[in-house]
């Protein structure tokens, strides 16, 4: 934004170098509310005119550009929510997945653990009878 406001700022003083051989003092008003000047105002003030537009069109494609520039930023900004999001997402299902992995192992220690018993009861009984 301070480089906006600076480029506007130069074209204002770079405009008025420019027309600093115009002496605008000759110009006249009229009853009817027109003006009077003579040729050599009459070139500036067309080419005072014709800077002005080029100025417009000027500031309008600048205001086009920050525009374009703030929409990239609100995507990009968007893009970088999603992927936080995700990343987010997948680490817990990734945390889940690993508890349930500890639990499997101590599930699997424990059935382990009762064959094994159950197995030396029921070769017990067998030996006994």
């Amino acid at each position: 934004m301070k480089k906006f406001i600076s480029f506007i700022l130069a074209l204002c003083l770079f405009s008025n170098i420019a027309f600093a051989d115009c002496d605008w003092t000759q110009i006249k008003k009229l009853p009817d509310g027109g003006f009077e000047y003579n040729p050599t105002l009459n070139l500036c003030v067309g080419q005072l005119v014709q800077d002005s537009k080029v100025k417009d069109q000027q500031i309008a494609d600048l205001t086009q550009a920050l525009d374009l520039k703030n929409a990239a930023l609100l995507a990009a900004d968007q893009r970088t929510l999603l992927w936080t999001k995700a990343s987010d997402d997948e680490l817990d299902k990734l945390n889940k997945i690993s508890a349930d992995s500890k639990r499997s192992d101590w599930l699997y220690f424990g059935l382990g653990a009762l064959t094994v018993i159950g197995s030396g009861f029921m070769a017990a009984k067998l030996i006994k009878n």
